[in-house]
């Protein structure tokens, strides 16, 4: 059976950029960022709403996944904030300090730019 090639399929998404309001044929569906989410609930959702580009689905997918890294970094966080709170609740009368209380030292131990972003 024929299958367009990449290039077809990128022709076929510039010809039909009217015909999907100036946007790709995707419906994504997401959590709104800096929400606090229990374990085993899905974050984000895509919808292929072309069936001419089922490609494109898989291949938006791989580029959104990516985003576990910042997500568990900011859990982490998140723990550590919480836990530096307890202390400061229990040894001072004032939680004012507690933004400058947790310091990211990621940003000098990664091995370049891309990496700490």
């Amino acid at each position: 059976m024929w299958e367009p090639s990449f290039v077809e399929n990128v022709l076929y998404l510039a010809d039909s950029y009217k015909k999907h309001g100036g946007h790709l044929p995707l419906r994504i569906k997401a959590i709104p960022e800096g929400c606090v989410v229990p374990t085993k609930n899905v974050l984000f959702t895509i919808e292929n709403t072309d069936p001419a580009v089922p490609w494109l689905t898989n291949w938006f997918e791989t580029l959104l996944v990516q985003t576990w890294y910042p997500m568990t970094v900011c859990t982490i966080s998140r723990g550590y904030k919480q836990q530096i709170a307890r202390y400061l609740h229990a040894t001072s009368d004032s939680l004012d300090s507690l933004p400058f209380k947790l310091h990211d030292f990621g940003y000098r131990g990664s091995t370049s730019v891309e990496a700490c972003d």
